[in-house]
């Protein structure tokens, strides 16, 4: 799929002139047409090139004739209107879309604008829904010139795009925001072709929903090679450095009439080539064709500067770990990082990609099940009859960490839900439960028990902060069916670690139908622990705990030559003593391909010991970091610790450093950078940065580093 740089329409022209006159053919033949040659391919320059006397066709699925000016809908959600396009053939060149603007004003705002901008996309087939792009959006608007018995104008979109390998693919409306009823696209009510489809992004999605009732006027005007013979013996193709000029010394290669791409694979890499066509017949040669330029380039190559991470947690809580990624190709690299953790049977009942597991008292009994009432604390939520209810917003007194993300607010739906950002209510989406990830949401979402809820004469939510933990209680709620059931008493606990406690205080009932889990802020990585099943009852608790590694970029770009550090984290949290397992997978790709995904094996020590030893000089008893005091703080805090020499040289000064790092890993303030020599220090942190600025509320870390030696602990800011 290829953008062309230079305007074919004077050619376009000349062409539908010649397809629509009877075909005479001089002495001369004609040029081939629509020649294209694509960049970034590694090692090679595809051309490809259509007949000199090609079809022409419009893509058209409405009767011609507008039957009603139609728009998404007043409010703005990124509306937009789309038409499902097919070629008879393939490649075929797309040149123009078409989008038939109404300038009726019946049943419109008297400040309707049909002169308003829009936008238009060409977008790829996914599933029978628009997805990616196939290249930058276009903006058009109406110019009220070209009128059609007054009701409305066909406005053109020059685009010049050569679509390779697929036969379906969608023109996009889009209104812009601020003008989302201006202007009207035409529709009419023929036997609807089920091509035309409005959408509207409410959410990280768009919906996609299709109109039943009559076909949305947009069209395409394509370009694909007809079936008659072709009039011309053979091909040649002339290339240079330079503006190619039509000579012997340019001539790349001949080809046969019936070949229409060639690849030209004797170019170097990062240089430009420039290339003409020209076609050859009983000795005569036409004029040549349209000039293209191309620059192959090596594709994406992911580097990775470790292949393992091994990491103990003994008197310490946190450490640091750093993997460079980079980028030694000649393409940008998308990047996507997921963690991959290996089970362990005795006590997890699973995991997702984002490093999260769960576990229950079936699988890990030693934490038992331990109701909290706060009945005669908490906020107290609902009345009789509501149903699919978005309540909220309430504060919590700290951040909680949930999927990279830090969140000191959270909604709660009566469809036994809790949300950090969804303000769904009555959407279908609030009360039908799915099994998780569901891309449609609700988002940020932890599920204990979603199903569709109502509230009756006993029905409460109880809400409840403290400085670590929030308590949410669903009391007495009861299921929407005609079959009844209920009632369903359960509450959820998150601590300001990122763990979420699951505990069903009464479950009277017989039909197991509800969804369990958690799911991320799109839709893509969830834990969904059950759908459907028998498995709630009464006195279960479950646990789901964040992963004891996170990542502080889970995907991005880099550039050709280019490299970015992660910043691994690797913390305990409440993951009871052992040897733990995982894997850091890292997905990437460039704009033509798929690369080698690359596995880091992870593996934590917690209170034990492996084949990772510290060095001699490494041992905490010959060097401390304390914890701070006091802590919590504000707006200051004390950071002691002790430097030592080794057995032989007790009064050489070590270089120390000690360093303040947020949640993210990121550094935030260097407090020491300097030889010490042994003996016991104490540093005071004012919360402030390197620059001098407050730094926010929430968790912070500081690192010792002396020698080999490198210690982390964990401390937070309260403001």
């Amino acid at each position: 799929m290829v953008k062309v740089k230079s305007s074919l329409f004077p050619l376009l022209l000349t062409l539908l002139c010649l397809t629509l006159a009877p075909r005479i053919y001089a002495d001369q033949p004609l040029p081939p047409s629509f020649l294209t040659a694509i960049s970034d391919q590694d090692g090679k320059v595809p051309l490809f090139w259509f007949k000199p006397n090609p079809d022409i066709c419009e893509l058209v699925y409405d009767d011609s004739t507008m039957d009603y000016p139609i728009n998404v809908g007043p409010d703005w959600y990124q509306n937009c209107f789309a038409v499902k396009m097919t070629s008879p053939k393939t490649p075929f060149f797309l040149l123009k879309s078409r989008i038939f603007i109404s300038y009726k004003k019946s049943q419109i705002d008297p400040a309707y604008n049909y002169q308003a901008p829009f936008f238009v996309t060409v977008n790829k087939d996914s599933g029978g829904i628009p997805r990616n792009t196939y290249l930058d959006s276009a903006l058009a608007w109406a110019t009220g010139e070209d009128t059609v018995e007054h009701d409305g104008e066909w406005v053109e979109i020059e685009h010049d795009l050569l679509m390779i390998g697929a036969y379906d693919f969608w023109i996009v409306f889009h209104w812009l925001e601020g003008s989302p009823m201006s202007p009207i696209v035409g529709g009419d009510n023929s036997t609807n072709q089920r091509r035309s489809f409005w959408g509207m992004k409410k959410s990280p999605h768009f919906e996609w929903h299709e109109r039943s009732d009559f076909n949305i006027m947009i069209r395409a005007l394509i370009v694909t090679n007809g079936d008659d013979s072709c009039e011309v013996d053979s091909f040649k193709i002339y290339r240079s450095d330079s503006s190619v000029s039509i000579s012997d010394t340019n001539l790349l290669v001949s080809v046969p009439s019936v070949q229409f791409q060639y690849v030209d694979t004797n170019v170097n890499n990062n240089q430009t080539y420039f290339y003409k066509l020209i076609s050859h017949n009983a000795g005569n040669e036409s004029d040549a064709s349209n000039e293209v330029s191309a620059t192959p380039k090596k594709g994406a190559v992911l580097i990775t500067d470790q292949n393992l991470f091994q990491v103990n947690l003994g008197s310490k809580d946190t450490a640091f770990e750093y993997l460079t990624l980079t980028n030694s190709g000649g393409l940008p690299l998308e990047f996507k990082v997921e963690i991959d953790m290996e089970e362990d049977s005795s006590w997890m009942g699973g995991s997702n990609k984002f490093g999260y597991t769960w576990t229950d008292k079936n699988h890990q009994d030693e934490f038992g099940y331990s109701w909290v009432d706060i009945t005669d604390r908490g906020t107290s939520i609902g009345t009789k009859g509501d149903d699919n209810e978005n309540y909220g917003f309430f504060r919590l007194n700290f951040s909680f960490p949930f999927y990279g993300n830090f969140f000191d607010s959270l909604r709660i739906s009566s469809n036994g839900w809790i949300s950090f950002t969804d303000t769904t209510g009555k959407d279908i989406i609030s009360y039908l439960h799915k099994p998780l990830p569901y891309l449609w949401g609700p988002y940020n979402l932890i599920a204990p028990l979603w199903d569709d809820l109502k509230f009756k004469d006993s029905s409460k939510i109880y809400f409840y902060s403290n400085d670590d933990s929030v308590f949410i209680c669903f009391s007495n709620l009861f299921r929407y069916s005609p079959s009844g059931g209920g009632p369903y008493t359960f509450q959820t606990i998150l601590t300001k670690n990122g763990e979420i406690a699951f505990q069903y205080h009464r479950i009277n009932d017989t039909l197991y139908r509800a969804t369990v889990g958690i799911q991320n802020q799109d839709g893509t990585n969830g834990l969904g622990i059950f759908y459907n099943q028998k498995y709630l009852k009464d006195s279960l608790w479950i646990r789901i705990r964040p992963s004891w590694v996170s990542v502080d970029s889970m995907w991005g770009t880099i550039q050709p030559g280019e490299n970015k550090t992660l910043n691994l984290i690797f913390d305990r949290l409440s993951y009871p003593r052992g040897i733990y397992h995982a894997n850091l997978i890292i997905n990437s790709r460039d704009k033509n391909h798929d690369l080698d995904t690359i596995r880091i094996p992870l593996t934590l020590c917690i209170d034990t010991t492996t084949s990772v030893d510290f060095d001699e000089d490494q041992k905490p008893t010959s060097f401390a970091l304390f914890q701070n005091y006091p802590n919590p703080f504000n707006p200051s805090t004390k950071i002691p610790f002790t430097v030592h020499g080794s057995q032989f040289m007790v009064h050489r000064p070590i270089h120390t450093t000690l360093k303040i790092y947020n949640i993210l890993g990121q550094k935030v303030r260097t407090l020491v950078d300097e030889p010490k020599t042994a003996g016991s220090y104490e540093v005071i942190w004012d919360g402030k940065d390197d620059k001098g600025k407050d730094v926010a509320s929430g968790i912070y870390f500081y690192q010792l580093t002396a020698g080999k030696y490198k210690e982390t602990k964990k401390m937070v800011l309260i403001r």
